[in-house]
């Protein structure tokens, strides 16, 4: 009981500032106008909302770490500092309108240095008795291919009301419960301020008043994908449980791309091809698109946890199982949607 109360607390501490810090953003004037073709909003709506989420989930676990003087993991640091790195890189993005190939190398930077600093996977797990030890090389580029993935995966999941940010929620509370199964208390503590964080932020998202941005799409992403290395590194045998919280959003992006790349479209051009968006164009609204990614991502951390526990051969199994799941569900939507003249024309 005592950990739950520590739990809601956590999460209570986050939640609140940032629904209160995210009215404060909406006053910036910082916003995302509906003036390129894959702006699915009608009007320009404030933006930067991530500014909120990340002082507030950094404020939850600042608290926490204080009131009960149990020291800064330098796992958590690193996660953090790589998050704010690249919510500058997201907020000039929101504001300056960088260039795609200046963007991206900036997260690949910010990538390195996070698994530089330690926050890496230095084996993997793949089944009982297959615990492959890594040269430093192979996972810092393995650890860095892992971020930038995931990051981007984040952002370009970010398109519907309450979508992205409702997925990054459950899964950060899904990593939450992860760490606590293997005793990584600063995987739980910064996990759940996260999710507070986002939480506090859905509020006003969810009614399509505030949008996360590039700044807090990005660092989510981020700290996500760093604490999902961290669990790896102190579990190698869990090597697929990060892949499970995080495959909503991974098996859409992945899967967007093969189609993309196997049609012969340019992969780095703007497009419509997501299954949330073509769900969108048959007529759905954002808040049922969301609703039902909310069902899958929930789904998702579930079994996560249960692998995380279980052990063995379990996170294989899920990881395999539910990908197997993904790809069927998303090429039935894919090929409706071609059938019907929603899968658009790229966007120059």
């Amino acid at each position: 009981m005592d950990a739950l109360l520590h739990s809601l607390l956590i999460f209570a501490l986050a939640a609140i500032p940032s629904a209160i810090l995210c009215r404060v953003v909406i006053t910036l004037r910082i916003v995302d106008a509906p003036t390129e073709a894959r702006k699915m909003q009608k009007l320009p709506v404030p933006t930067a909302g991530g500014l909120a989420v990340a002082l507030s989930a950094g404020l939850a676990a600042a608290v926490d770490v204080e009131l009960h003087r149990h020291g800064y993991n330098g796992a958590m640091i690193v996660a953090g500092l790589g998050g704010i790195a690249v919510l500058a890189v997201g907020l000039a993005d929101d504001i300056l309108k960088l260039r795609a190939r200046v963007k991206f190398g900036l997260i690949v930077a910010a990538a390195i240095g996070m698994a530089a600093l330690g926050l890496r996977a230095d084996a993997m797990g793949f089944w009982p008795g297959a615990v492959i030890g890594l040269p430093l090389v192979v996972a810092i580029a393995g650890s860095v291919f892992w971020l930038v993935v995931v990051i981007n995966a984040v952002n370009f999941m970010d398109g519907a009301n309450g979508l992205a940010m409702g997925m990054a929620c459950i899964a950060a509370l899904g990593l939450a419960a992860c760490g606590a199964a293997i005793g990584a208390d600063h995987i739980t503590l910064a996990s759940l301020a996260l999710a507070g964080g986002l939480a506090g932020f859905l509020v006003w998202n969810v009614r399509g008043l505030l949008y996360v941005g590039d700044a807090g799409a990005l660092f989510t992403g981020a700290v996500l994908a760093g604490l999902g290395l961290e669990l790896v590194r102190l579990r190698p045998d869990l090597l697929f449980v990060p892949a499970i919280l995080l495959l909503p959003f991974l098996s859409d992006v992945l899967l967007t791309l093969a189609w993309r790349g196997k049609h012969g479209k340019p992969l780095w051009v703007a497009h419509l091809d997501h299954v949330y968006q073509i769900a969108i164009k048959a007529g759905l609204k954002h808040t049922q698109v969301a609703g039902v990614h909310a069902v899958w991502a929930l789904n998702a951390a579930v079994v996560a946890v249960g692998a995380a526990l279980v052990g063995g051969y379990a996170p294989l199994i899920a990881f395999v199982s539910l990908l197997a799941i993904s790809t069927w569900v998303h090429w039935r939507v894919r090929r409706a949607g071609v059938a019907n003249g929603l899968v658009g024309a790229d966007i120059l």
